[in-house]
């Protein structure tokens, strides 16, 4: 027995291509014009654009390995939680680990689509102080998930929680993957948000967004002239429904993309 064709696609992108270095995977885990949008960016093309944007992290972090934590499979599309972590050659072998969610849609047996979101903001913070954050557990067993055909219903319920502002406020449902800092919670009060791409597997799923919202302040190094300024955060999740209703979200925000964004000119 092996695990099903989805979940192989997955571990050859977390295991076979990224923690193993090795770049020739690509080619039979993913399109010719594979696109992966994260940060506000789309890199559009797998050899053209997005292999030299990950080599160059792969260069940085030679020995960079990827831990997974949670996977949802499904047999069109495909997501887990993770951490990145590794030695910077560029900062002298400080040492750094950071955590986000990517998803997937799958298309003639390859990925042809990706979203993500990575918390850059606490790698860049461990990079500058030599601190380093410790790994959380892995999942015991995350490729043997079970592949689960998409429902609307659960789909339904997960659009309807995730495009209320209110419902990011209910922190008892949110499992922010971040370290340290504000939480994305406490830097904007959200007015809208656009889903960019969003799937089910059984009572699972996972999500990309676009938020926009106001700037309520909570970076110590950010100028608090910026307060009330109207930004955008993007976020990328997994989310759980029981007993109908969304009863977990994992979710990593681009705070370091916001961080920049305040910086720049008013």
């Amino acid at each position: 027995m092996s695990i099903g064709a989805s979940a192989q696609l997955l571990r050859g992108f977390a295991v076979d291509f990224l923690t193993c270095h090795n770049v020739a995977t690509v080619e039979t885990i993913m399109e010719p014009d594979y696109a992966l949008s994260i940060g506000g960016f789309l890199l559009a093309g797998r050899d053209d654009k997005y292999l030299p944007a990950t080599a160059a992290q792969l260069e940085q972090f030679p020995g960079l390995c990827v831990t997974v934590h949670d996977t949802v499979i499904g047999p069109d599309a495909v997501a887990m939680r993770f951490t990145e972590h590794g030695a910077s050659h560029r900062h002298g072998g400080r040492l750094s680990t950071w955590g986000g969610v990517t998803l997937f849609c799958i298309k003639n047996g390859r990925l042809c689509k990706g979203w993500a979101e990575e918390d850059y903001y606490a790698r860049k913070r461990q990079l500058a102080d030599a601190t380093c954050d410790v790994v959380k557990s892995p999942h015991p067993a995350p490729w043997d998930a079970p592949c689960e055909a998409p429902d609307t219903a659960v789909e339904a319920l997960a659009r309807e929680w995730l495009v209320t502002p209110d419902s990011w406020t209910d922190t008892s449902r949110i499992d922010e993957i971040s370290a340290e800092g504000p939480r994305f919670v406490e830097l904007l009060m959200i007015d809208a948000v656009t889903i960019n791409q969003l799937f089910s597997a059984g009572q699972r799923g996972a999500f990309h967004l676009s938020c926009t919202g106001t700037y309520t302040g909570g970076f110590e190094d950010i100028d608090p002239a910026r307060t009330g300024q109207i930004v955008t955060l993007h976020l990328s999740g997994i989310f759980d429904v029981a007993g109908g209703k969304v009863a977990r979200v994992q979710v990593t925000a681009d705070r370091l993309g916001l961080h920049r964004s305040l910086m720049g000119p008013k």
